[in-house]
């Protein structure tokens, strides 16, 4: 049986995780032969235990949530930037560091793409709708004008392979997103506004992610997604 992380939120004392994100890993894990558990990882400080989580666990899953703050990548904090959870951050920039340093799979997910990102040294936007200029369309941030989170991007690299389609339709639930990429990252997917939307190491054997929730009505590409992460982590 595989062990799977997966990265937690704190607020009112708690340490959470929406439920969408096990139930899907568990759903395509059992419908594809894999036997996992997955186990959500509370936020620590403690370096001793966050090198325990990373040499513990078989594959790490980060997940969504509040915005990161600008400093770590050098910036002034933008006033549409929304909440941060600096504890968070330090914690998943710490695990993410152990993690590559043994080249475990990390699979990324809407904030896991922008945490993945800046663990590498790059940037993001802080607010897409104020500073993106020249939108060639109305989906650039969150959801278009009809409301509809759907939208299309452009693959390319092994997930073009892994898709097999040159586009395909994900949806949109974000404000901010790559900006400047990290050391060692490719991008494999952006969106009709040339907004990065998937990026891949191409050196680590499993360092992948994406700017949308494939876990929220999952579908075909949602499928090969986690299936080929689980199979990476099997290895």
């Amino acid at each position: 049986m595989i062990k799977i992380a997966l990265t937690s939120s704190s607020g009112d004392n708690t340490f959470y995780i929406r439920p969408r994100y096990t139930n899907v890993l568990m759903r395509f894990a059992r419908e594809a032969g894999i036997d996992v558990m997955p186990v959500i990882l509370p936020i620590t400080s403690d370096e001793a235990l966050i090198e325990t989580y990373a040499n513990e666990f078989d594959g790490f899953i980060c997940t969504g949530g509040d915005d990161i703050d600008p400093s770590i990548y050098g910036e002034e904090k933008h006033p549409k930037c929304g909440g941060i959870e600096s504890g968070r951050d330090i914690f998943e920039l710490s695990l993410l560091n152990k993690v590559t340093a043994l080249d475990k799979p990390v699979m990324g997910i809407c904030r896991g793409i922008q945490v993945m990102n800046v663990a590498l040294g790059g940037t993001l936007w802080q607010d897409i709708p104020s500073q993106w200029s020249e939108p060639k369309g109305s989906v650039h941030f969150v959801r278009n004008e009809t409301n509809d989170p759907r939208h299309h991007v452009t693959v390319s690299g092994s997930l073009r392979d892994l898709l097999g389609e040159d586009v395909i339709v994900t949806n949109s639930y974000h404000h901010q997103a790559v900006k400047t990429v990290g050391d060692g990252l490719a991008v494999c997917g952006v969106n009709e506004d040339g907004i990065i939307e998937a990026i891949e190491h191409t050196e680590l054997s499993f360092y992948k992610a994406v700017q949308w929730h494939p876990e929220v009505d999952p579908d075909d590409v949602s499928k090969k997604l986690f299936v080929d992460f689980l199979r990476n982590v099997e290895g």
